[in-house]
């Protein structure tokens, strides 16, 4: 279980580390995939796995980090045969309030091998709506909630009880309610083109195990919402945009950022290559927003990858 849910933010991640012009013409949103997330749902984020293995520059990092021994790879793919750089086409996660968190993972894998692995391991499925759930107890030493994971055809459902529960609910029912309308329109805005994005609410005060510079995390606690888009071809394009609760938080956060850009400069004078990156980002506030963009060439992120490994 823990594979399934951190491939996924591994790959969220992956796509946060970039952050840009895109196509003007807008995507046009799964629909089938956003009926599995309930009313309630805050926001989404979404990454094409499939597009982004075909992509030129993606491609070059997969194939220099590619498994190539059986032993390295985790038990569920050992047992099930699935590997996520083969076997993953898309990743579609909704965090649907502050506790609970769903993940659709798009996959072309055996489901009766991946239900044996979880009785194998002793795990008692129940039955819901006529669907086999299967609890997974992450934290046994603490009282958090219960995870689950349900296996549906090509999909791979995974998350907090509860939010599998809200998916199976909207997928058995005929009438079930569709996401806001905001987040909808949010979803529709996204540029055609954009491998990963993600919109909504994507506040930050309850996640107390945040780690980072303290001024930094209290102006992030003041995030709201925003939108994320990024676009992966020989190159690397992203634009992020962040509303904040006030102007003075966007303001400090965005002279945070352009200061640490700032600084970093003076400590790279001498490396015209880390030089060329930074020039790559670019920083401003309007109002209560910040947004961010960085285009870098892949050539450039290629030859820097290339340096470190021969420095290791």
């Amino acid at each position: 279980m823990k594979w399934i849910v951190g491939f996924s933010v591994i790959a969220v991640v992956a796509g946060a580390a970039a952050i840009t012009t895109i196509p003007a013409a807008t995507m046009t949103p799964d629909q089938a995939i956003l009926k599995l997330f309930p009313p309630e749902t805050e926001a989404i984020a979404f990454i094409d796995v499939a597009e982004l293995r075909n992509a030129a520059l993606v491609k070059d990092v997969l194939d220099f980090y590619r498994p190539t021994v059986e032993d390295k790879l985790p038990e569920f793919m050992k047992a099930t045969g699935l590997v996520p750089q083969r076997d993953v086409d898309r990743v579609t996660i909704a965090k649907v309030n502050s506790r609970d968190t769903l993940a659709v993972i798009e996959a072309r894998y055996d489901r009766f091998k991946a239900e044996e692995f979880v009785k194998d391991k002793g795990l008692r499925p129940e039955t819901y709506l006529g669907r086999m759930v299967y609890p997974i107890d992450l934290q046994r030493d603490h009282d958090y909630d219960i995870s689950a994971v349900t296996f549906l055809d090509n999909l791979i459902v995974a998350g907090q009880m509860n939010a599998v529960k809200k998916a199976i609910d909207q997928m058995s029912s005929l009438g079930s309610q569709p996401l806001r309308n905001d987040l909808t329109d949010a979803i529709r805005n996204v540029e055609a083109g954009s491998q990963v994005w993600a919109v909504g609410n994507f506040s930050l005060p309850e996640i107390p195990e945040l780690r980072g510079p303290a001024p930094a995390l209290e102006l992030l606690k003041s995030l709201r919402s925003g939108t994320y888009e990024m676009r992966v071809d020989q190159d690397l394009h992203a634009r992020a945009t962040g509303n904040f609760a006030d102007a003075d938080a966007a303001k400090n956060l965005g002279d945070m950022a352009r200061g640490l850009i700032a600084v970093a400069r003076l400590q790279m004078a001498k490396q015209p290559d880390m030089l060329q990156l930074l020039d790559g980002v670019q920083v401003r506030d309007s109002g209560s927003s910040v947004v961010v963009n960085i285009d870098e060439p892949g050539d450039l992120l290629k030859k820097l990858r290339d340096i470190r490994q021969l420095a290791q």
